[in-house]
């Protein structure tokens, strides 16, 4: 199959498409979510100033350091381009546990975002049909991934209680329910298959949880006995390392030493020995050539493995070690919206594509399409590409996208 001519070529009209048809809106609930995240924040603040001891512009940086580092005592965790002690959310999470201070101001921030990203700032988009007709942005990305701007949609948070009520403003025509396809654990599944994993790719057919194979492998325990905390961290590795994760980084999300970090991983590659083989030799020949590959061919050039810059270079090498599975998430995705678009209009269904995010695509469906749009979805989804590992879809329908999921 050619990139060009039967995926990103053919994908331009049908997120024209997508855009002009949007996805409707209900505004009234909006607002009644701005109203109770504005109070939601208002508490938050007051819990703030009395931790503090005194009323402060929570959303000034200069007064929340004084705050932080001088009133409370705590330590930095880095500083600034310009020399100040950082409070961005990495910093603020490696203090969470020094005061309760940290982790209201955290929580705070969460919420103020929803209020003014979303809650706030998506009813004045709302056109006169009542719908959002985003920008869909087909090749911004390095990695090819759709992106999209006003609004953008990629960031509404899904593991708070507020960030999933977001969703419920997302609601479907009269007549008509939403339905939500979303690819499970594509990246993870794309690197069973460019590594050719032995492992991996027999706990996908198995249909096993790959969180739990990879646990069992990384801390000798049988699959049967491995708890929640370590599913946990095994998580963390899987989706780290389909991103280029090492051990700081692992170290780094975990709050464990590096060595324990560099032990774990360790482990991942003694069990899964072909996907430690596949990353290495993706950094050589993207050294050799300068670029790495998808499935489909689809090309990222990565200049900085020739940098004279250890650091840079560092970067590059992770760069090329992730490119390969998210540009190739990113072909099965295309492809997949490709043909669902045509496959509905041909069996003549009045469903249609309003949102793509990330891995999932939603679709407003009659009714009585439901069970015919979810065969064809599932089929079309699950067969968009033939790798060693099946594809699946997690498939949901419902008044709203929350309820959908």
């Amino acid at each position: 199959m050619g990139l060009y001519k039967e995926v990103e070529l053919p994908l331009v009209e049908i997120l024209a498409d997508i855009e002009e048809l949007g996805v409707r809106i209900d505004v009234a609930f909006l607002e009644t979510l701005r109203v109770e995240l504005t109070a939601s924040c208002a508490k938050h603040e007051a819990a703030l100033h009395e931790f503090a001891g005194e009323t402060f512009n929570v959303n000034s940086t200069t007064q929340l350091r004084r705050v932080l580092f001088e009133k409370l005592g705590l330590t930095p965790v880095k500083k600034t381009s310009t020399g100040q002690p950082s409070t961005d959310a990495d910093s603020l999470s490696k203090l969470a546990g020094e005061h309760p201070f940290v982790a209201e101001l955290m929580r705070y921030r969460e919420v103020e975002k929803l209020r003014s990203t979303y809650a706030e700032a998506l009813p004045p988009l709302v056109a006169a049909d009542g719908r959002i007709h985003a920008t869909l942005n087909q090749l911004s990305t390095s990695t090819g991934r759709i992106s999209s701007e006003t609004p953008n949609l990629q960031n509404i948070p899904i593991r708070t209680e507020e960030g999933r009520a977001l969703r419920k403003a997302f609601i479907p025509a009269e007549g008509c329910v939403l339905l939500s396809s979303d690819y499970s654990q594509i990246e993870l599944r794309i690197l069973a298959h460019l590594a050719n994993d032995p492992g991996l790719v027999d706990a996908f057919e198995r249909g096993t949880d790959i969180h739990t194979v990879t646990a069992s492998k990384v801390f000798g325990v049988a699959e049967a006995d491995v708890d929640s905390h370590q599913r946990r961290f095994a998580k963390v590795i899987n989706y780290g390392l389909a991103y280029g994760m090492e051990a700081y980084g692992l170290a780094q999300r975990m709050d464990i030493p590096n060595d324990q970090a560099r032990d774990i991983l360790d482990a991942f590659f003694a069990g899964f020995p072909r996907v430690r083989e596949f990353m290495d030799q993706t950094v050589v020949e993207a050294r050799r050539l300068g670029y790495t590959s998808t499935i489909m061919g689809r090309r990222r050039r990565i200049p900085e493995l020739a940098s004279d810059n250890f650091r840079i270079r560092q970067m590059g090498e992770r760069m090329a070690q992730n490119a390969p599975v998210q540009g190739s998430a990113a072909d099965v995705f295309k492809v997949a919206t490709v043909r669902l678009a045509h496959a509905l209009k041909e069996e003549g269904l009045r469903s249609r594509i309003v949102l793509t995010v990330h891995d999932e695509l939603v679709l407003e469906v009659p009714e009585s399409e439901m069970d015919a749009c979810e065969a064809l979805t599932r089929s079309v989804m699950e067969g968009a590409a033939h790798l060693l590992v099946p594809l699946v879809v997690d498939i949901g329908f419902g008044p709203n996208w929350a309820e959908a999921k």
